[in-house]
């Protein structure tokens, strides 16, 4: 795990390993994220301007846990939306 901390002026996107869709941090926002195995080159970059901090995080610093009730997935649609039968309602 990997303390990653935003110092750009504006938002950054980070993408955690194993993760659907990544992670915005604004600035000066700090989060404790698995890294992909190899080096993002973006990330990389950014943190050779300055931009981003990549440190070790804590032993005893885990990430927040996700709801177990909610429902990773967003629902999908199944096509577009008719108007009733009949014509218009």
């Amino acid at each position: 795990m990997m303390r990653v901390t935003n110092h750009a002026a504006g938002p950054r996107l980070v993408w955690p390993k194993g993760a659907r869709t990544p992670r915005l941090l604004v600035p000066g926002e700090s989060a404790v994220i698995a890294l992909p195995d190899r080096t993002d080159p973006c990330l990389a970059a950014w943190a050779a301007a300055g931009e981003m901090r990549i440190e070790a995080a804590e032993p005893g610093e885990d990430p927040p846990q996700q709801d177990p009730r909610q429902n990773p997935r967003p629902e999908r649609r199944r096509g577009r939306e008719r108007p009733p039968f009949g014509g218009e309602a």
